[in-house]
């Protein structure tokens, strides 16, 4: 026999739901097959989901939007470019002998690798940044040469730029996670509620068998699944 399964997405939980409400609201007749309180629990159940997933959906495309804007996106690349090419500087002047290799380590990185740091992610860049703003005003306050094109004040300057963005990048998503929360917490408050009405479904039309029964109850949103080797049968 085939075998029910609860919605595992939000949009099949608001989808069942609907379809239940609908089924008995736009009958012809009147027919019991949810009790008036538990009608009334759905629907309330079902509009503050939509609410809550609504909300969540929202706060995530406008998050989505703003990290892949071109201007969130421009910052991020003249940050990752200006400490690339300080960095790259810097390792060719320890090549060269100008510096020492343990002055690497000033700036978070390998002191017997000449490679960069990571920077796959906006968080690395921030880091890397940071690290290495931090580190030449370190080095230069112990008396090591400043080092030029560009300058420490160049990357500085466009680390800024980003950073501005990359903070409000941080409240949108932290808006989203809120807004997700939410909806996680609702949901097994909403399966409850499918459960409920799944039961009440079956059982009113407890009197049908095989096919006409799984069609009758499908109508009222119910999921059925059939097992392997009954879809082979």
């Amino acid at each position: 026999m085939p075998y029910r399964r609860l919605p595992n997405t939000d949009k099949a939980r608001i989808r069942s739901l609907e379809t239940a409400i609908a089924k008995i609201r736009n009958s012809d007749y009147y027919a019991p097959v949810l009790s008036p309180e538990l009608l009334t629990k759905a629907e309330k159940k079902l509009v503050r989901f939509k609410e809550a997933v609504e909300r969540y959906t929202k706060t995530l495309d406008t998050q989505v939007s703003y990290s892949k804007s071109e201007a969130y996106q421009n910052k991020l690349k003249n940050a990752k470019m200006y400490v690339s090419h300080f960095l790259t500087v810097f390792n060719m002047c320890v090549k060269r002998g100008e510096m020492k290799a343990t002055d690497r380590k000033y700036y978070s990185i390998s002191e017997n690798s000449g490679e960069l740091p990571d920077m796959s992610s906006d968080i690395a860049v921030i880091r890397c940044c940071e690290n290495t703003i931090r580190g030449e005003k370190n080095r230069t306050d112990k008396g090591g040469i400043p080092i030029y094109n560009p300058t420490i004040a160049k990357v500085a300057v466009h680390y800024e730029l980003f950073k501005e963005l990359y903070d409000k990048q941080c409240e949108l998503r932290q808006l989203t996670d809120e807004a997700l929360m939410v909806v996680s917490l609702m949901r097994p408050q909403v399966d409850e509620v499918i459960l409920d009405v799944w039961n009440s479904v079956e059982n009113y039309f407890s009197d049908l068998t095989g096919e006409k029964k799984l069609k009758t109850c499908r109508e009222y949103g119910l999921i059925y699944y059939y097992r392997t080797s009954e879809k082979t049968d």
